[in-house]
């Protein structure tokens, strides 16, 4: 059990917020599973995205839960990196659904590791000839011929981004900043200085930040913070797929963000 010292005056426990949390990861669940079943009976969204969601959020639930390990540990102030890559999983998200060519950006996001082994000679001949034939693969599974024709492309470039979404997008910050909201860029640029280890980043999510210690210990106020964070950002990753692909758990989001906002107030520091 998390060891968190409440600070507010409400009737509430630190149950309470461990409650939230199970929740969230179990509504992930639920969606997942909503989406494979719609998927199978109606084929709703193309398969490349699909595949982005399935794996990112099943990616950023594992994030939710190793946060919430590293806080009954006594490392809460290292969760920071794990929730600037949860505010990632979503900007990953939003640089496909928002894109004229969902599909593609799709199977940019999927294929730009395998191009790059592709092009990459350090890699085996057999490696290399691997990932063309999974390049393939993935163009012959596209539906869309505008989306066929800029894959092609995208693998014949002679020069490979990066970043997978380039140029679509400029980057992370560009990609919250043009589809986020003003909540979303403040977080997202405070996590930052934590992963990038910046002077103000390094203890970011310790009580006293003055406090330099090697050892696990204990940040009750920033443990409700880092847990709640974890709650609230997942949930609206959540949600973006939940109203892409029009799961119908509408309801079920409004009833967890009013929960979310049930601890909000007390926990700002």
């Amino acid at each position: 059990m998390l060891k968190v010292k409440l600070t507010w005056e409400k009737v509430l426990k630190a149950e309470d917020l461990i409650e939230l949390f199970d929740e969230m990861t179990e509504f992930g669940s639920r969606v997942q599973a909503k989406s494979s079943s719609k998927i199978s009976k109606e084929h709703h969204i193309e398969d490349n995205v699909y595949a982005v969601f399935y794996k990112v959020i099943a990616f950023a639930i594992t994030l939710h839960k190793a946060t919430k390990s590293l806080c009954e540990a006594g490392w809460t102030h290292i969760t920071p990196i794990l929730l600037r890559a949860l505010l990632e999983c979503t900007a990953n998200c939003l640089a496909v659904i928002y894109n004229e060519l969902p599909e593609y950006m799709a199977f940019k996001y999927l294929y730009h590791p395998y191009v790059k082994t592709l092009r990459d000679n350090k890699f085996s001949e057999d490696a290399r000839k691997k990932a063309e034939y999974d390049i393939e693969q993935g163009i012959k599974n596209l539906k869309n011929p505008k989306a066929i024709e800029k894959a092609k492309q995208f693998v014949s470039e002679k020069r490979l981004e990066i970043f997978w979404f380039k140029p679509e997008e400029d980057g992370v910050s560009a990609i919250i900043n043009k589809y986020g909201n003003s909540e979303l860029k403040f977080t997202y640029q405070s996590l930052s200085m934590s992963t990038h280890a910046g002077h103000f980043g390094l203890f970011l999510f310790k009580d006293n930040s003055d406090d330099i210690d090697i050892n696990p210990c204990e940040n009750p106020e920033k443990t409700e913070g880092a847990i709640l964070f974890s709650c609230k950002y997942l949930l609206e990753l959540i949600y973006i797929r939940n109203a892409y692909e029009k799961l119908g758990f509408d309801s079920e989001y409004k009833r967890l963000i009013e929960k979310v906002f049930k601890f909000k107030p007390e926990v700002r520091r």
